[in-house]
């Protein structure tokens, strides 16, 4: 009995000394309880053609590796993508030859054509999780030309601010946190992640999302934490291109990820963009003008998985990369934040990271599921976007490493 009661005690003491070693930093302590509402997984269900999906999926040898997103450039004619080898590619589908166009500070992730100049594409600049980078390189979000292949930067640094709680400001609102060409009212400090970009229908504004703000912050495994926390650590960021003025749009949302310009026909300027709460299962319009502005509205709750990028069609239809598919097991940690704390304790690459990916279509107001599909399998991982290309098929930008060449389907949804 005492030899039994020493090594119970000897138990208790390494199992409280790995308690208090292996606790997660602060900033990954587990928030409040979400209670995901079936309803948006219901009404996807409805539209499901997984099977379909499984069937048509196909990929195009190439040499780009894994990838985040990908541009249209010249009618189609040439393609960029974001490689998760720190350089973006350029595609040339007629030859379906994929070569290394340029070199980029870290990784380069949401590339955007402007839409009044097409030889600039603008694009974020993060690091990736597991990976090394030159010295001097800087989260950011970045300029390319593409005639002269020249990089500059135009957000490096942003305002300090101090999230206590969820909040939104207009555009015209003068309280907003913000700087002018890198020099703030207040303190400032370095970005740091920068995942996706939305640029407006007049080129004049770059929207941005950073969804958390921790040193070290990373793409790919890095966030996992971050998604098993929720702890609504994200900021929305607007850069004027002309002025060089860069302003805190929404802060304290839960991993902003996608975002996209709403439809705004017969006006001069955009009112709301959406953003796609990857880690929460939501996908948010944020009130940047008009009557609303500074307001935050859940438009789909409870979704099936992560949606990621978001991009439109012609039709104005918005695709979501539906990056992994919700597991029974993040259902219910998102609801008992105490086994949180249990799993933020081990190691990364023991915490569970399903690999079932897929595609959500909604409406132009974001408002209904039209198409849904699920695929486990080696064709597709981890899909970061679904990019309806020129050719009528829609494009997958697959986010592993191990994955190579162009991934598409024909689009099941036609071209209008």
């Amino acid at each position: 009995m005492k030899k039994v009661r020493i090594f119970a005690i000897a138990a208790i003491v390494v199992i409280a000394g790995w308690w208090v070693a292996a606790a997660p930093a602060s900033h990954y302590s587990p928030a409040v309880a979400l209670a995901i509402d079936g309803e948006a997984e219901r009404a996807a269900l409805a539209v499901d053609k997984s099977a379909d999906f499984a069937t048509g999926l196909e990929v195009l040898e190439a040499a780009v590796p894994g990838y985040d997103d990908v541009v249209f450039l010249d009618q189609g004619k040439r393609w960029l993508l974001s490689a998760m080898d720190g350089r973006i590619w350029s595609y040339d589908p007629a030859a379906r030859k994929a070569e290394p166009f340029v070199d980029t500070p870290l990784m380069a992730a949401g590339l955007h054509e402007s839409p009044t100049d097409h030889d600039t594409v603008y694009f974020c600049a993060s690091r990736l999780w597991g990976s090394t980078y030159p010295e001097g390189e800087r989260v950011g979000l970045y300029r390319l030309s593409v005639s002269t292949r020249k990089i500059e930067p135009l957000v490096l640094d942003v305002p300090d601010t101090v999230i206590d709680g969820q909040r939104a400001w207009g555009l015209a609102d003068a309280g907003a946190p913000q700087s002018v060409r890198g020099v703030a009212s207040g303190k400032q400090r370095p970005l740091a992640f920068c995942n996706d970009l939305e640029v407006s229908a007049d080129g004049k504004r770059i929207y941005f999302s950073e969804p958390f703000a921790y040193a070290g912050a990373s793409m790919g495994g890095g966030a996992v934490p971050e998604a098993v926390a929720f702890r609504g650590n994200g900021r929305i960021w607007m850069h004027e291109v002309v002025t060089g003025q860069t302003r805190l749009v929404a802060q304290g949302v839960h991993f902003p990820d996608g975002l996209l310009v709403d439809l705004h026909p017969g006006q001069d300027q955009e009112q709301s963009i959406l953003t796609s709460l990857t880690t929460s299962f939501q996908i948010a319009r944020v009130h940047v003008s008009g009557p609303k502005a500074g307001r935050i509205e859940l438009v789909q709750n409870g979704l099936a998985g992560m949606c990621d990028g978001m991009d439109r069609d012609a039709a104005g239809r918005i695709w979501c990369g539906m990056y992994a598919q919700r597991s029974p097991l993040m259902t219910w940690l998102h609801g008992k934040p105490w086994a949180k704390e249990v799993l933020l304790r081990l190691p990364l690459n023991l915490m569970p990271q399903p690999r079932t990916t897929g595609v959500l279509v909604l409406s132009p107001d974001a408002a209904k599921p039209l198409y849904s599909a699920w695929y486990t399998g080696a064709k597709l991982v981890h899909n970061a976007s679904a990019l309806p290309g020129p050719d009528g098929y829609v494009y997958m930008a697959p986010f592993s490493s191990k994955q190579r060449g162009i991934v598409r389907i024909k689009n099941p949804l036609g071209d209008s």
